[in-house]
């Protein structure tokens, strides 16, 4: 297969999760005073709440070994893995924007955290932060939901998902939901994992990308590869 494809893939999928948190729907906004004194009491404790709430840190590089304190993982970089620039991740969905029609740029509230892949073989795991404040409270659930709407839409671009049911997904210390299954396009099958969780008001994403069959188990000895430490 074309291991470029994969790359393009990758790019495609990460442009959707732009589009995830368009859905938010707003509510009644008729103006009673004790309701508004409700909202107001309930945006304090919201407000209170997200204070409470454990902030996400971005993952570091120390040499070759990538460290984040807030999702509780830690792994050191395969061999024959490198580590992604995120002008290289910029100039990959730059590529997949191509092949999804989307002209979009990236949101100045989306951040890549953490970009690793393999020349050799195509297989590559990305992650992304993505500041949700201003779409209220969505859930991991309902982002990865919305994300296999999105999926399923690029069919008019010539990629077709065969998606397994919504679980779960332990990564070091941190459950994500997750969703994985096979694309395929132009005759290319690429197997893809998306893991999402949420963190202090931010959506963190891991996108998991490799061909189909021997991608797979390279990504999931990657994973398997994760070790847990303190949050």
């Amino acid at each position: 297969m074309k291991k470029v494809i994969v790359a393009i893939l990758m790019a495609a999928m990460i442009c959707s999760l732009t589009a995830c948190g368009g859905n938010n729907k707003t509510g009644d906004t008729s103006s009673n005073t004790s309701a508004s004194a409700e909202q107001a009491d309930a945006s304090v404790s919201a407000e209170e709440e997200a204070k409470n709430e454990p902030q996400y840190e971005a993952g570091v590089w120390t040499d070759n070994v990538y460290t984040n304190t807030s999702l509780g993982m830690t792994f050191a970089l395969p061999e024959g893995w490198q580590i992604g620039t995120e002008e290289e991740m910029n100039a990959v969905q730059d590529k997949g924007q191509e092949v999804t029609g989307d002209t979009g740029s990236a949101d100045a509230s989306e951040a890549y955290d953490l970009y690793i892949y393999n020349s050799s073989t195509g297989s590559n795991i990305a992650m992304m932060a993505e500041d949700m404040s201003a779409f209220g409270d969505i859930t991991a659930q309902e982002y990865i939901e919305s994300l296999s709407q999105q999926l399923s839409s690029y069919a008019d671009q010539g990629i077709t998902y065969t998606m397994n049911e919504i679980g779960t997904k332990t990564i070091g210390n941190t459950e994500f939901v997750s969703l994985d299954g096979i694309a395929e396009y132009q005759s290319n099958n690429i197997y893809q994992c998306y893991a999402v969780t949420e963190m202090g008001g931010k959506m963190i994403t891991m996108i998991i990308t490799g061909p189909a069959d021997q991608g797979q188990a390279e990504c999931e000895a990657v994973l398997a590869s994760i070790q847990p430490i303190a949050q």
